[in-house]
């Protein structure tokens, strides 16, 4: 259990567009008003995992056609999230602006580049037969529970706290921009 436990903390606590994405929503509407994406990530995570785990990801390599639409609809997706972040001046407490839900970032997990290749990695590497697969399944899954949900609140714990570093306009112009710099940088891996 230890090496798949160490391969699903340093997988999940890693940046990513997930960990960017909390951080960020953390830091514009809170701790609090984030715990719907953590979840999101959480559950949206291990749904794509069980997928995986179940041998659905080998429909996945079998037709690349399929991993090239969902890199387009990723790189769209976070591109699109990146001007949003990028163009944000203010903490997000009006009313009339919109923070990502559950469903989204839950959906989000299916194109989510990051995710779908660590699970499919999981899977190949760890359901090794060397126990029955049931013992093999369960250990994968309870390592990514533990390392999602970790990765997740801290991510999300570091935004909030920067929150009160921030309470000038132009600082918070700059880390906007920043996240979203990054966030864009992550489409770099989806493309290679």
């Amino acid at each position: 259990m230890a090496p798949i436990l160490t391969f699903a903390m340093t997988a999940a606590i890693t940046p990513g567009p997930n960990n960017i994405i909390l951080s960020t929503n953390a830091v514009n509407y809170g701790f609090r008003k984030t715990i719907p994406l953590i979840m999101g990530v959480f559950f949206g995570f291990l749904s794509v995992l069980t997928i995986c785990l179940l041998g659905i990801g080998e429909v996945y390599k079998s037709f690349p056609a399929i991993a090239i639409i969902l890199k387009i609809i990723a790189v769209i997706f976070l591109t699109y999230l990146s001007i949003k972040i990028f163009t944000s001046t203010s903490f997000s407490n009006e009313k009339s602006s919109r923070d990502f839900s559950f469903k989204d970032i839950y959906f989000f997990q299916i194109i989510n580049p990051k995710g779908v290749t660590i699970s499919m990695s999981s899977s190949a590497i760890f359901i090794q037969h060397k126990f029955p697969y049931e013992i093999e399944f369960i250990l994968i899954f309870i390592c990514f529970v533990i390392s999602t949900s970790t990765s997740a609140i801290v991510w999300a714990a570091i935004g909030h706290s920067f929150r009160k570093y921030l309470n000038d306009k132009k600082m918070i112009i700059y880390f906007n921009r920043t996240m979203a710099l990054l966030l864009l940088c992550s489409i770099f891996f989806i493309v290679i």
